[in-house]
């Protein structure tokens, strides 16, 4: 390196010192034989020593000058020449090239280097969350207009039905009913999926869940592995939402099913445990209890015991690019702790894994055979219902079943024409239905002009929406909700809960 160079203020500068304090990597290269020169402090710690050595020899490992090299071109004109390049490692690199004369007259190159890695792989992370949420809203945007469709389908099923009796057509308008209740299930996974969905805690039954996903666990795991369920006849249930527990499922078997590539066996069990305090101690997150216990267990490749540290990180993964979020398992991670739950895992490379779920198990169980049927109340007949629905295929249904239990219904399309009912309206208004998504109004701007009306009306919002999406349109978290598509019955119900009944004579 030439010696202290000045600045125009008499200063003195070392230019190895100011070269060395630069978090780039810098070389200076002798074009004639492409031996490095110069390295920086930044190069020798990136490739270490290769003072003498070609420079295509230690940064590519190749035996012949990089295809990508412009120091020719650099050579031949002034000023900087760039190319952004992709090596054989993965590495992406910024490169610079630029001409750097020499105190006894030859020309040497200046070659600077930044590592683009780092930045490539946060871009790519944010444009894979970017079309995870696109795909989400897109998600979201088709179930909640198949609800509504769905909805029509099952709720006019269910009438003619309940009118045909013992009609020998009575049995196929069931099946459609069915066939739009498996359906709106489909929609279910698909709110899951974009995070619209309300989370149901309720008493499940884990062997009957595996039953029902059975087939399509075997379709998804494939005939190259032999899948083995053996279900614990007195398993005991457990409380949490049937939705994420199919998904902790589903995403552990899959998982297996990638750590057998050349086939294996996939054993699924259920039992009961109890978890003691010498267990506790030596398992941190444990907690003492009774638990209803999924073991998902796989003879594949098996998990080193520095990944096994990883696996339920976020973003974390062993598989190649672009063939897996690193989502999987953390997402079995959080749903399991949401559920106040524990996860535990043993494996070895080369002897296949083993997870154990262990979730809460519910003390008492009553069978639906052996539940008392609850009387319901019957309906205020002399109430007024005021629905506003957009969907006029919903409104029309909705409207229908009201009536059917001697409501008088007011029908409106959206909150302008619903308050517009309002106040021609001469009697009062009992309840106000409202979707949560209206066409010209906030339903929660709705809401709040009906109050003002009628200070005693009681509000019901429905929607294929929930969760953030209800709180961004001003729901109130603790307001009544109904989540479409519903079954008559679930409105009925509903409804009676929110307007004071008639007591049976």
């Amino acid at each position: 390196m030439p010696g202290f160079s000045h600045a125009p203020n008499g200063l003195s500068y070392d230019p190895q010192v100011l070269l060395n304090s630069q978090p780039v990597i810098v070389t200076v290269i002798d074009p004639a034989d492409h031996s490095v020169q110069f390295q920086n402090q930044t190069s020798l710690g990136a490739f270490g020593d290769m003072t003498g050595s070609r420079c295509y020899e230690k940064i590519v490992g190749k035996q012949t000058p990089c295809e990508f090299c412009r120091m020719p071109e650099a050579l031949s004109r002034d000023g900087v020449v760039s190319e952004q390049v992709e090596m054989p490692n993965g590495r992406h690199l910024l490169v610079h090239w630029a001409k750097a004369p020499t105190e006894d007259g030859r020309v040497h190159v200046i070659e600077t280097i930044i590592d683009l890695t780092k930045r490539k792989q946060d871009e790519q992370s944010l444009r894979q969350s970017q079309k995870m949420e696109a795909l989400g809203r897109l998600a979201a945007g088709i179930a909640h207009d198949f609800n509504n469709l769905l909805m029509v389908v099952i709720g006019h099923a269910h009438r003619v039905a309940q009118q045909l009796g013992s009609h020998p057509l009575h049995h196929e308008v069931e099946m459609i009913g069915q066939a739009g209740t498996r359906a709106a299930a489909l929609t279910k996974k698909l709110l899951t999926f974009s995070r619209r969905q309300v989370l149901e805690q309720r008493d499940v039954p884990l062997n009957t869940l595996i039953r029902d996903m059975e087939d399509i666990l075997r379709r998804l795991i494939g005939e190259q592995i032999q899948t083995v369920i053996v279900l614990h006849p007195q398993a005991g249930h457990v409380l949490g939402d049937p939705v994420q527990i199919e998904q902790v499922l589903l995403n552990l078997a899959l998982n297996a099913r990638d750590a057998m590539a050349e086939g294996g066996i996939l054993t699924i069990e259920t039992g009961n445990t109890d978890l003691d305090e010498t267990y506790v101690r030596t398992h941190p997150g444990a907690v003492p209890g009774h638990y209803v216990t999924l073991v998902v267990e796989d003879t594949g490749c098996g998990i080193d015991a520095e990944t096994l540290a990883h696996i339920f990180e976020p973003f974390f993964t062993t598989k190649e690019f672009e063939k897996g979020t690193g989502l999987g398992l953390a997402t079995v991670y959080g749903i399991v702790k949401e559920s106040r739950g524990y996860i535990d895992v043993t494996s070895q490379p080369g002897r296949g894994s083993r997870f154990t779920v262990m979730l809460p198990r519910v003390q008492s169980q009553t069978s639906d055979a052996e539940q008392p049927a609850a009387s319901r109340p019957l309906p205020a007949t002399c109430a007024t219902i005021l629905l506003v629905e957009d969907d006029e295929g919903i409104r029309r249904l909705v409207s229908a079943v009201l009536r059917d239990q001697g409501y008088e219904v007011l029908a409106a399309a959206d909150g302008v024409e619903a308050l517009q009912m309002l106040q021609l309206r001469k009697g009062g208004c009992d309840l106000l239905i409202t979707d949560v998504i209206l066409p010209r109004m906030k339903a929660s701007v709705l809401a709040q002009g009906a109050r003002t009306m009628f200070p005693k009306i009681k509000v019901l919002y429905i929607s294929g929406y929930a969760g953030d999406m209800l709180v961004s349109h001003g729901v109130d978290a603790q307001a009544a909700y109904l989540q479409k598509p519903f079954m008559p019955q679930a409105i009925i119900d509903k409804v009676a809960e929110l307007i004071p009944p008639v007591s049976p004579q």
